[in-house]
């Protein structure tokens, strides 16, 4: 038993000494954003929506792994086939995001494959259908909460021994609206698609 606990002990300190270690860092910076959604039914092109915006966020690094939140303010566009009305609209979304990558140091920068997961909440909007509010759903944003799938590449360029511009180019999958998701499960001849680009910059400062 002792020696078992010994064994313990020496993994413990190891994985201690492994995540003090680490390089730590924090920064802020902003992001492009657009998302593209088409839709299917009984085969046959049924409509598409994008949303393009921009926004603003914070990230905390561990060498290995990133969390990050912010904000996301897109425009929307959908455009509908046959008889149904098209309509544009804006939205808000908080974001949270936690990524795992792999640094590796080239000719005096860091390049770094990423992936990760992204949760969009939903905080308001309103959508139009010409110059009239057709729906306002600030206080039910919620339907509009996206989760993602993100994988792409990053780079941090040394500004000084602390100081570094990190920039990332991401490409992810989504699951669709609580909408979406629910006609899919009522209506199997129903089908969509929903995928889309983030780019971000931001000034990081290491510890």
């Amino acid at each position: 038993m002792a020696g078992k606990g010994l064994y313990v002990l020496a993994f413990a300190a190891f994985i201690s000494g492994s995540a003090f270690a680490f390089d730590m860092s924090a920064g802020f910076g902003g992001n492009f954003a657009a998302s593209f959604d088409s839709y299917r039914y009984d085969g046959k092109d049924w409509g598409s929506q994008s949303i393009i915006g921009g926004g603003f966020f914070a990230f905390f690094d561990a060498t290995f792994m990133e969390a990050n939140t912010g904000m996301l303010f897109g425009r929307i566009q959908e455009r509908n086939t046959g008889d149904l009305d098209d309509y544009t609209g804006n939205i808000s979304y908080f974001t949270i995001g936690l990524f795992g990558k792999y640094p590796v140091n080239i000719n005096g920068f860091n390049f770094f494959p990423m992936l990760g997961i992204q949760l969009d909440l939903g905080l308001s909007g309103n959508l139009y259908r010409s110059d009239d509010i057709w729906l306002y759903y600030s206080e039910q944003a919620d339907f509009m909460n996206r989760f993602w799938v993100k994988f792409g590449a990053g780079a941090d360029f040394n500004r000084s021994e602390r100081v570094f511009h990190r920039l990332i180019f991401l490409y992810g999958i989504n699951f669709g609206y609580q909408d979406d998701r629910d006609l899919k499960k009522a209506d199997r001849d129903f089908a969509s698609f929903h995928h889309g680009l983030d780019v971000r910059t931001s000034v990081g400062f290491r510890f």
